[in-house]
């Protein structure tokens, strides 16, 4: 399985199915990404992004990967298959520039399959918030009304910084559950949010997502670094952009299928 800038015999093992619903894999991007789990996104994704994906801000070294971004240009890596229920985790740390974006999470909608609804679980680090992670559960039928569940998670009392620290987290989605879970100073797992499916009892609970729109279909894992175009919008989210330079180190990503 070739890596990317450089050949396999430099990187990990990985392994990933050709079906839709793939198997386990982990990347510790060792002087580049898998190009058999990954795809370097190109273009332009619209307002509020400010910027243009380009590949040449992919940067490897012998033990993790860098994307950077510049004004007007980010970057962005998608996996090439889909993957269903399962824990989608990884270890980053990013820099603190406001109005940035540094994200794990997974995407599908009907770009990939006509009349497919939007559906999207994320982690997110936005130095216009602080110290914080960003969790959040999307969802927009085609054509329909967007919707979203978020909730901002303080690390510092978990003994970490983003900004200081490599920080390791993940979520476990499952048919009736996300739980979103890191790492804490001490190296014990903590879990930071959960929500569920509703349970149909008639009263939707504050940890609870409507049964429509809990994310069912298989998803791509991607890992990006963005800014915003500073409109309305990107005001809101990720916050006013100034023009610096930025970057987020990603030291592996992993999939544990359930």
């Amino acid at each position: 399985m070739k890596k990317l800038f450089l050949s396999a015999l430099l990187g990990c093992t990985t392994l990933v199915a050709t079906h839709a619903n793939a198997n386990y894999f982990k990347d510790n991007f060792s002087w580049g990404f898998d190009s058999s789990v990954w795809t370097a996104r190109t273009g332009s994704n619209g307002t509020p992004f400010g910027c243009a994906f380009k590949t040449d801000l992919l940067n490897p070294s012998e033990h993790g990967l860098t994307l950077s971004l510049a004004q007007g240009s980010c970057s962005e890596l998608q996996s090439n298959h889909f993957y269903g229920y399962g824990k989608v985790q990884g270890r980053l740390k990013s820099g603190n520039v406001a109005g940035t974006v540094s994200s794990i999470f997974t995407y599908t909608s009907w770009w990939d399959s006509p009349g497919r609804a939007w559906q999207e679980i994320d982690i997110e680090l936005l130095p216009s918030l602080g110290n914080v992670v960003h969790t959040n559960v999307i969802y927009q039928p085609q054509g329909g009304q967007y919707q979203s569940w978020e909730k901002d998670i303080d690390l510092s009392q978990y003994g970490l910084d983003y900004r200081e620290n490599l920080l390791t987290i993940g979520f476990d989605w499952s048919s009736n559950a996300i739980r979103w879970y890191l790492f804490d100073a001490n190296g014990h797992e903590q879990t930071i949010r959960t929500v569920y499916k509703e349970n149909g009892d008639g009263h939707l609970a504050e940890n609870e997502i409507p049964a429509y729109a809990w994310p069912v279909d298989n998803s791509k894992i991607m890992i990006n670094h963005w800014h915003g175009d500073n409109s309305v919008e990107a005001n809101y989210f990720p916050g006013q952009y100034y023009g610096a330079s930025s970057w987020v180190y990603y030291d592996f990503i992993e999939y544990i299928p359930r």
